[in-house]
C-alpha cells in the first residue's frame, strides 16, 4: 500500500479539534464530547467570574440544566461569591446543615471529620464500639 493511499484512508476520519481524539463516522461537532465539556465549562466560569449571578441565572444563559451547575458547585469546580445581596439557595453541609458555598461540607466539619493532626480521623470514644467480637458466646475460645 503506498502512502498516497494511507493519506486517502486517513483523510476519510474526523478528530476532535482540541485533544485529536478519533471521533466516530457520522459524528457531527467538531470537538469530542469531554472537550465539548470542558469548553462549557470554561464559558461558565468566565461567566461566573465577570457577573454577579447564582445558578439559576447561569443555567438559563448558557441553556443547560440546573443540577448541572449544582454538581460543578458539590464538586468543588465552581464556587459562589459571598456577598450579601445573593444567597445561595439549597446548598448546606451534609454534615450538620450549615450554609456553603462550594463541595459537600462546611470548613468546620472537614476539619472535625480529618481529626488532629496525625490521627485517622476517628474519635478515641468509637474505638471501643468498633473492635471485632462473636455474635455468638459459645464459638469464643
Amino acid at each position: 500500500m503506498s502512502t498516497s493511499s494511507n493519506k486517502v484512508f486517513f483523510d476519510n476520519y474526523k478528530y476532535c479539534k482540541e485533544c485529536k481524539k478519533l471521533l466516530p463516522e457520522g459524528y457531527e461537532f467538531e470537538y469530542c464530547p469531554q472537550c465539548i465539556e470542558q469548553r462549557l465549562f470554561r464559558e461558565v466560569r468566565d461567566y461566573i467570574r465577570k457577573n454577579n449571578v447564582n445558578e439559576y441565572e447561569v443555567a438559563d444563559e448558557f441553556q443547560i440544566p440546573v443540577r448541572r451547575v449544582k454538581a460543578w458547585i458539590r464538586e468543588g469546580r465552581i464556587q459562589y461569591q459571598e456577598t450579601n445581596d445573593k444567597i445561595t439557595i439549597g446548598f448546606h453541609c451534609a454534615r450538620c446543615g450549615e450554609p456553603i458555598t462550594i463541595g459537600t461540607f462546611c470548613s468546620s466539619c472537614l476539619r472535625f471529620m480529618k481529626g488532629p493532626k496525625g490521627s485517622l480521623g476517628i474519635q478515641l470514644d468509637d474505638i471501643d464500639a468498633s473492635k471485632m467480637r462473636f455474635l455468638d458466646e459459645t464459638r469464643k475460645k
